[in-house]
């Protein structure tokens, strides 16, 4: 008889406890549905989108400036000053001609 009972009030837990779990799951499910619910997670989607977005834009505009550098050097038009006051500022016609 003691048995019956035990078992009857373990399965009511559990049964009570799933309950609580389950009314959880669906009230934060709810919340998130709610207009305020779906601003905020488009705002921490979108947030990361963005910043995704312009670290890439930054790394491509660095990447550039580092080709248009070499590019340069490889040309001659980025001739580095040297301390020959005949020579200038690198604008000779030598240099303008490429």
């Amino acid at each position: 008889m003691f048995t019956g009972t035990v078992r009857r009030l373990f399965w009511v837990s559990m049964g009570a406890t799933a309950g609580v779990l389950v009314f959880r799951k669906v009230t934060a499910t709810a919340k998130e549905l709610t207009p305020a619910g779906l601003a905020d997670r488009a705002a921490v989607s979108g947030g990361g989108l963005l910043d995704s977005v312009k670290e890439f834009f930054e790394d491509v505009r660095e990447r550039a400036h580092d080709r248009e550098e070499e590019l340069n050097v490889a040309l001659g038009i980025d001739v580095p000053a040297s301390d020959d006051p005949k020579k200038g500022d690198g604008s000779s016609k030598e240099a303008r001609a490429i």
